[in-house]
């Protein structure tokens, strides 16, 4: 089925799950719910064979009756364009086959939890008189989103109907053949005992990453399902509980009357298994199936008179009660010296110091004991990675060798450190990155521009300050300030040809130009006006720049009357003296600081303007005073037409 093709006019293919040799798994969108779904067609080579056509509808339409959580729930079954196809939900995981590869060794409790589950499901199944025909890991799906896993099995529908087909057929059955039942193999039909017979080899599975025949042909490995024992669980695995190989044991039996005979008497029995109370429990050998089929030929019965009278001939004289009192008192004491001897032997025996890690304490005090170990001191310490109560390490650790009754100890899980997270808005970024890393933070950033902060600083986080917080890989998002990029404006400079210094001061405030002034004579430019400006008249300057301009002073009194009055005009300035005078002008933050500065003197009328400017800060200036003997000067300072300083020298 291609992808986007629409299954029975509603599920549309989304891709390929899988494909097998009984089925092809493709994964679909139930345009209807609009929800991800399985859809399995049998194989187009198997659409021809009526007879597993029937079978695989009937059998589909029985498991939809089925409702547990450990089953893979059956949602629709149809036909499309001759091909037939069940519609089963979705399970976003591995299969039991691919978990089994990717997470050994499992840890005991696992193992059993997991085919308590799959224990469930099957019993469940039989009850409503279905009969898998073909567990295996490969139909048992793992929701690993689940805590702790959970298992669903599937293909309850397609089993039955390929269950006659034979398993040499191009070895498609390959896989199945390694969870067959010895009588399914003889060509018997499968019962409640076969499924347990494959039960059994999932849990060796489980226990030890493979199965325990193997062979290049299907036929191969079915023979040795008929013919040889069960590989010994304990030479792989030393550490494993008598009790848990026993359930392999029991529901792998050649002789299904030996087997368990239940699925929910296999389950009773995995719920105890690795109880303290079940740790001394003897190997379960079950009786080889030859012995069970072997006839005996009987001896032919003799002369009843003859063979009475040779055996009183030959009958033991009988012990005396005297003889039997020496006997058995010259066995106790040798008795008594071999049960030393044993307990010797056994005391120096050596054994393996489990895998105990994330184990509860309970669970560990088990695992303990089944290895002939026991539980020391138990320390407690925090820890990122393990739950509170569950095992950090052992000590010593895993894979030693220690004598038998030693004591192994434990540190244990107080659960996460956790940390008090800090109030960071306002500070630094730079300043704290390091801490923050240490501490196991995952720290991604982010910019925002603002004139409130400076770059940099830490406007905003995803963890608020004062929250209690586990760190380690905690992803927390930081907010950074960084400066806004302001285009500044653009002034078009006015030709201020005719204008006084107030209305240049009134323009330069207007556009937002800082203005500098100064001043000359002139005998063309009226006194009070415009002489230049720069920038010149129609160029362009940015906002907030500087705008020089010169004002008249009117002509020089010095050159006028010079032929004229020559004389005069050195009487009237050869006495003329220069004193300074030192002022401080204020700023005013609040508004506009244009000032100007009018002096009276020899030279200057306190009329005209002597000077002019655009300060920002407190401003120091020193006057300048041309007068004759006697003679007083003044000045006045305005700041926005109002005057702010003002005062006289003596000449």
């Amino acid at each position: 089925m291609e992808k986007g093709y629409l299954v029975g006019g509603r599920y549309e293919i989304l891709g390929t799950l899988g494909e097998g040799g009984m089925a092809n798994v493709y994964l679909a969108n139930d345009t209807l719910l609009n929800r991800k779904v399985a859809v399995k067609a049998l194989r187009y080579d198997l659409q021809d064979d009526e007879s597993v056509k029937k079978r695989f509808g009937r059998e589909a339409k029985a498991t939809s009756g089925l409702s547990n959580p450990n089953i893979v729930n059956v949602l629709d079954v149809g036909n499309d364009n001759g091909v037939q196809y069940i519609v089963i939900e979705y399970v976003d995981g591995p299969n039991l086959k691919k978990y089994i590869r990717t997470h050994f060794p499992i840890s005991y409790h696992e193992v059993v939890d997991i085919m308590k589950q799959i224990c469930m499901a099957v019993s469940d199944a039989h009850e409503h008189g279905i009969i898998h025909r073909d567990l295996k890991p490969e139909n048992i799906l793992v929701d690993e989103k689940k805590d702790p896993i959970q298992v669903k099995v599937s293909d309850f529908g397609i089993a039955l109907a390929l269950s006659e087909r034979s398993i040499t057929r191009t070895n498609s059955l390959l896989g199945s053949v390694h969870y067959m039942s010895p009588e399914q193999i003889k060509g018997r039909s499968a019962t409640v005992l076969s499924d347990i017979y494959a039960l059994g080899i999932i849990l060796f599975e489980l226990l030890t990453k493979h199965v325990p025949f193997t062979g290049d042909t299907a036929v191969t490995v079915a023979l040795k399902h008929s013919k040889e024992e069960m590989p010994d669980l304990r030479k792989i695995d030393p550490n494993i509980p008598q009790p848990l190989e026993n359930a392999v044991l029991k529901a792998t039996a050649k002789d299904p009357d030996q087997r368990y005979q239940s699925v929910k008497e296999m389950c009773d029995d995995l719920n105890t298994c690795l109880m303290p109370e079940r740790a001394n429990e003897p190997k379960f050998i079950p009786t080889p199936i030859n012995n069970l089929e072997e006839t005996r030929v009987m001896e032919p019965l003799p002369d009843s008179g003859k063979e009475e009278s040779k055996a009183q001939e030959n009958k033991p004289k009988k012990m005396s009660r005297k003889r039997k009192l020496i006997l058995i008192s010259s066995i106790i004491p040798l008795v008594l010296v071999l049960f030393l001897i044993a307990m010797v032997i056994k005391s120096n025996q050596e054994t393996t110091v489990p895998d105990l890690f994330n184990l509860t304490v309970k669970q560990a005090n088990v695992m303990l004991k089944s290895s002939n170990l026991t539980v020391g001191d138990v320390s407690k310490e925090n820890d990122d990675d393990v739950d509170a109560g569950h095992v950090i390490k052992s000590i010593p650790t895993k894979g030693l060798k220690l004598k038998n009754g030693a004591k192994v100890n434990l540190v244990v899980s107080l659960g996460a450190t956790y940390y008090k997270m800090p109030k960071l808005v306002g500070k630094d970024y730079d300043d704290i990155s390091d801490n923050l890393k240490k501490r196991g933070f995952k720290v991604k950033l982010k910019y925002k521009a603002t004139n409130q902060y400076t770059a940099g600083t830490i406007v905003s986080q995803s963890i608020p300050g004062g929250k209690k917080v586990v760190t380690k890989n905690k992803s927390l998002t930081l907010t950074l300030a960084k400066a806004k990029t302001v285009k500044p404006k653009v002034v078009k400079v006015r030709d201020l040809t005719g204008y006084n210094l107030k209305s240049i001061q009134d323009y330069a405030s207007e556009v937002g130009l800082t203005l500098n002034t100064t001043y000359q004579y002139s005998d063309d430019i009226e006194d009070g006006l415009l002489i230049s400006q720069t920038p010149s008249a129609n160029s362009t300057i940015n906002q907030g720049g500087t705008l020089s301009v010169v004002i008249s002073k009117g002509s020089d009194p010095d050159k006028t009357n010079s032929d004229n009055d020559k004389d005069n005009n050195n009487n009237s300035t050869s006495g003329t003296n220069t004193v300074t005078k030192d002022i401080t002008i204020p700023y005013d933050s609040s508004g506009n600081n244009n000032v100007t500065i009018y002096i009276s003197d020899a030279t200057h009328s306190i009329g005209t303007v002597y000077k002019s400017m655009t300060i920002s800060s407190d401003t120091s200036l020193t006057l300048s005073f041309n007068l004759k003997n006697g003679q007083t000067g003044s000045y006045i300072v305005e700041h926005d037409n109002k005057t702010v300083l003002g005062g006289s020298v003596n000449g």
